[in-house]
């Protein structure tokens, strides 16, 4: 009988924020701008699997996820633990990011080796690595796009072009941490949304995708959550392109439709009238703090 997967303390859902860094120091993402607003939204966290799938819905990615990865063994702190990662890199100082990326690196210096069976497009002995600079590509824009998508859809970040492009140029120092090369790196928003439709259209999920994809979507949590899984199946159905949720078995019912729609006004509705240190991570407060602390305040003009 196989051992029961290990239960995740509903604590670990909220992650602790960095320290507070150098003062000034503003790490490596612009302050101020559309990528830290949008990666701020807590609600940003319901693409987290939605992301993973889309993943692993690229086969090298999923056979390196397969043979390398302990998401079976306790794929809710896989995730959280990416979580913690991707908000220290975002909102860190320059040094708590770069040591979180040199973390994830050394956790993926040993993933390599060649696929064991052959999918469409992709034949048996197709060599692969994590720092490849086009898987590293991939898992770059699928943060990039779920987290865009669904502080839109479900947060009501509302971006404009302008907005967007930024966004995706804001997002590029991320990338480069975690091995991505500018060469790699599309030039423009158009040039990147161009990139994940060319590559959504040759994604094939495999049997070993859907089983990360059963593993991520399974309530865990400590005590347990009634309906949290359900919901979870849901949003992903929303958030995923079609094809990608039906081919995991994940079709956008009429059930799922009308949970995600009723998630989505609930949250849309309460985020305007939500404190900050609710509606927001807390890392995003340590950095705002951080980057004001050598600003010279402002005079008080006498009347």
């Amino acid at each position: 009988m196989p051992r029961p997967l290990p239960r995740l303390p509903l604590s670990a859902v909220f992650p602790p924020a960095p320290g507070p860094g150098t003062p000034g120091d503003p790490g490596v993402i612009a302050p101020g701008g559309p990528f830290r607003r949008v990666s701020a939204e807590r609600a940003v966290v319901l693409g987290g699997p939605a992301a993973i799938l889309l993943q692993v819905a690229h086969p090298l990615v999923a056979e390196g996820v397969a043979v390398h990865s302990d998401y079976a063994a306790g794929p809710a702190r896989r995730l959280l633990g990416t979580l913690q990662a991707a908000l220290t890199v975002t909102f860190g100082d320059t040094d708590q990011a770069r040591a979180a990326a040199r973390e994830v690196g050394r956790a993926h210096a040993p993933v390599r080796g060649t696929t064991r069976s052959a999918v469409p497009g992709t034949p048996a002995g197709t060599p692969y690595r994590a720092n490849d600079p086009d898987l590293a590509l991939w898992v770059h824009a699928t943060l990039v796009w779920t987290a865009r998508r669904v502080a839109e859809r479900y947060a009501g970040v509302r971006l404009t072009p302008a907005e967007r492009e930024g966004h995706w140029q804001e997002s590029k120092p991320f990338a480069r941490l975690f091995a991505v090369p500018d060469q790699v790196l599309p030039g423009t928003v158009a040039e990147f949304d161009d990139y994940v439709a060319r590559t959504l259209r040759g994604l094939v999920v495999t049997d070993a995708a859907r089983a990360v994809a059963r593993d991520v979507l399974t309530q865990r949590t400590s005590p347990p959550l009634p309906g949290v899984a359900a919901l979870a199946r849901s949003i992903t159905a929303d958030v995923l392109p079609a094809r990608i949720a039906g081919a995991y078995g994940l079709p956008l019912s009429p059930g799922r439709r009308a949970a995600a729609g009723l998630t989505r006004g609930l949250l849309r509705a309460a985020r305007p009238v939500l404190p900050r240190g609710v509606a927001q991570w807390p890392h995003a407060e340590v950095a705002r703090r951080r980057v004001q602390a050598l600003q010279p305040r402002a005079s008080t003009r006498q009347g």
